[in-house]
């Protein structure tokens, strides 16, 4: 049994066992929905959180809020539970079935405010953040023009974030079965606050280190 959790844009959980699955999806704020979505996920496949075996969760990038919600249960829910947990990327759930290269996968932030993987034939993957005309103009630069999948530049069924998530969970389990909470990490898409703050904080210091800038445009 595999429950796989999605919090970087909306809340949706899924569960998935014996080739049945079942999903629960919210508007609401992952802190309010998390647990009821579970329970009803779960409950429409006759199944309770004790017959959890695997844990999937979405790390992002997407809403920083959602995330530290999404990704803090998943792990406190794998770790009570000596359960494997696989984070999975909002690029690669964007991509799950997609054709091959060249692709842009988008994840959305706060509005207007986009992160994407840029994947081109023979090339390591770029990314790039910023507008929607930002997004568009990187995808028009790959020859032949990248497809743009993700949040408001594609439509997506409800609960088919959070069943991509099980599913590339266990697939990424088959291929290793050592997979440990402590291994789950968030991915802004940016560099928080908190570790910027911080530099800034050392770099006041005599002989501090210089403050690297928040948003770098290309990566």
């Amino acid at each position: 049994m595999i429950l796989a959790l999605y919090s970087a844009l909306g809340v949706e959980v899924a569960a998935r066992s014996a080739g049945e699955s079942a999903w629960a999806s919210s508007d609401g704020g992952a802190l309010e929905s998390i647990v009821d979505l579970i329970e009803r996920a779960l409950a429409e496949l006759h199944a309770q959180p004790k017959d959890v075996s695997l844990v999937g969760v979405c790390t992002g990038p997407g809403s920083f809020t959602g995330l530290r919600i999404g990704v803090a249960f998943a792990k406190s829910f794998a770790q009570a539970r000596g359960l494997p947990i696989v984070g999975v990327s909002s690029y690669d759930i964007e991509a799950l079935g997609m054709p091959d290269a060249p692709l842009v996968t988008v994840a959305r932030g706060k509005p207007g405010y986009y992160y994407a993987r840029i994947t081109a034939r023979d090339e390591a993957p770029r990314f790039v953040q910023g507008d929607r005309a930002t997004i568009e103009q990187a995808a028009g630069c790959t020859s032949p023009t990248a497809r743009v999948v993700g949040p408001d530049f594609t439509e997506k069924k409800p609960g088919a974030a959070a069943l991509a998530v099980a599913r590339l969970a266990q697939q990424a389990f088959e291929r290793d079965p050592h997979h440990a909470w402590t291994d789950v990490a968030i991915d802004y898409g940016q560099r928080p606050n908190a570790v910027v703050n911080w530099e800034r904080r050392r770099a006041q210091a005599p002989g501090g280190p210089a403050v690297l800038p928040r948003e770098p445009k290309i990566r």
